[in-house]
């Protein structure tokens, strides 16, 4: 009896420690990210900022940026990439560069040329008041707000993509890109209590997800309405493949899109369209995690486009973060960790054998049919991987914390 009891008290203290093991061994695994690949990582952006020298990056040629004469939906990410490395390093060169980024876009808050008002100033202008508190950055992200507010058709509930508010030329156009531009909108509403930035985000989602989102949620890119009356005209694409494939990028920014409206709604129709839109996405992926540019497509000849899996990947913490079902969770929160990973490991500058390469992710497409950046760099690509790279260093820090915790009980425990 009394060897029994021995034995069974053994195996008790055995299953603790192999659980100890198993626990203490896995620590700080999950996300390993070197201090050497982190100061890589920032020096190659500094190098970047200092060769952009204030010119606005268009994508790269052979590893070489090319550049545009004005300010486009490109001109804001550069400072967001280096918000989201001071934001890993506390490294104060990263943060004067971004304020500085941030000072030279404040006059072109009331730009009326582009819908992409979100992508210019939500990662520069805005996050420089997050990170200051400084009146004149908000004061310039409420401006550029209401310039793309500007641009909603009441008639067809749309933000009118593309062109000058005085360009009638595409005035019932709408693209699912301009889901991650409501963000500043909804931004503005929380600052100014105005609904008017709310209900225009709001009911541009809703068009969004009953017109570009297939019924088998995939979708489309561009919708056009007739302006006067709201009618869907057509339905097709500009960069994917057909009118009836699913651009991977768009993909993409239907899933970081949709579930950011869930966040600030509250509204599960867009949580589960982002579900969704995941899940096709993660279907259509190759054995490394990172999608080819058009997901209808496969093949060794046909590009890659790591940028569609940045922005997806960040989209899916989202997710993971928004949904209450732990199946979705542990689901949306391991892929967006296993595409990090891949993005980390092998598709950034540190990984080209070229002579040059100024961009931060490589094998990334703009676009595919212009010979645009194709196989290459791009900013929207460099920005969403700083923001992923920053999501995938934060978020298995949690996880490795509460399995310090665990860890600290085990050790604690007076039956040990």
């Amino acid at each position: 009896m009394k060897k029994n009891l021995i034995r069974i008290l053994f195996k008790q203290r055995l299953t603790l420690l192999m659980i100890f093991l198993s626990i203490f061994f896995s620590i700080n695994t999950k996300a390993q990210i070197s201090e050497k690949y982190l100061n890589d990582v920032s020096s190659h952006l500094i190098k970047m900022d200092e060769t952009f020298n204030g010119r606005y990056p268009d994508y790269t040629i052979a590893g070489v940026y090319q550049y545009r004469d004005n300010v486009n939906w490109f001109s804001g990410f550069i400072a967001g990439e280096l918000w989201n490395l001071y934001d890993i390093k506390n490294n104060e060169d990263l943060k004067t560069r971004a304020l500085k980024h941030a000072d030279a876009l404040l006059e072109y808050a009331g730009i009326d040329y582009t819908h992409d008002m979100g992508f210019i100033f939500m990662p520069s202008v805005v996050q420089a008041y997050k990170e200051t508190g400084l009146e004149k950055y908000k004061e310039a992200g409420i401006t550029a707000a209401r310039m793309l507010a500007k641009r909603y058709n009441t008639n067809g509930n749309f933000i009118k993509a593309w062109g000058a508010l005085s360009d009638t030329s595409k005035s019932g156009w709408m693209i699912i890109d301009t889901m991650l531009n409501l963000e500043l909108l909804f931004w503005a509403w929380q600052e100014t209590g105005e609904v008017e930035f709310y209900d225009i985000a709001y009911k541009h989602a809703i068009t969004c997800m009953k017109e570009s989102v297939r019924k088998d949620f995939s979708s489309y890119h561009v919708i056009e309405f007739n302006p006067e009356n709201g009618k869907v005209l057509k339905k097709r694409t500009h960069q994917g493949w057909k009118d009836e494939t699913t651009w991977a990028r768009g993909q993409a920014w239907g899933i970081y899109g949709f579930a950011n409206a869930y966040k600030f709604t509250g509204d599960e129709r867009f949580l589960n369209t982002s579900k969704k839109m995941a899940d096709v996405f993660i279907k259509a992926l190759p054995k490394d995690y990172i999608p080819f540019w058009d997901l209808d497509l496969s093949g060794i000849n046909v590009v890659r486009d790591a940028s569609a899996a940045a922005i997806a990947s960040s989209g899916m913490y989202i997710l993971s973060e928004e949904t209450n079902f732990k199946n979705d969770y542990e689901k949306y929160f391991n892929y967006a960790n296993l595409i990090a990973k891949s993005l980390i490991d092998k598709y950034t500058f540190l990984n080209s054998n070229r002579e040059k390469e100024e961009g931060l992710l490589i094998h990334s497409v703009y676009n595919y049919h212009k010979n645009w950046g194709v196989d290459e760099s791009y900013p929207a690509g460099d920005f969403y991987f700083t923001e992923v790279l920053k999501k995938y260093i934060e978020k298995n820090r949690k996880l490795t914390d509460s399995e310090n915790e665990v860890r600290s009980k085990i050790l604690l425990n007076d039956n040990w």
